[in-house]
């Protein structure tokens, strides 16, 4: 029983150290980005509180959001797929712009190469 456990722990381990390893190495760039963006968020948050506020602050948004959420479900799922259709639109522009433009130089001068 003890030896199922630490095998089951251990296994669960590795795995997110990989998890970690990858992120840090910049294999899964998404979810670098994730990190560093949640890092960023917290550094700027915890640098206007000290942290018993925070920790107030945090339970109360997560015993409250999810009831106003459920309260108007409707409402709040409407103008989140607009906000998500108006950053789609935003990501396909700057896609085209700038990404699809390097990308297309970077080839030409593959091809000159």
């Amino acid at each position: 029983m003890v030896n199922e456990m630490a095998s089951f722990i251990r296994i669960h381990v590795n795995a997110l150290l990989s998890a970690f390893q990858d992120i840090s190495l910049g294999k899964d760039s998404r979810s670098f980005f994730k990190v560093a963006a949640s890092l960023l968020v917290i550094y700027l948050v915890g640098g206007w509180t000290d942290f018993l506020t925070l920790s107030y602050t945090c339970l109360a948004i997560v015993l409250t959001v999810p009831a106003l959420y459920e309260r108007c479900e409707d409402y709040a799922d409407k103008y989140v797929m607009m906000g998500y259709l108006k950053l789609l639109q935003l990501y396909v522009k700057l896609d085209y712009e700038y990404v699809n433009r390097f990308q297309h130089e970077d080839l030409e001068k593959k091809k000159l190469s």
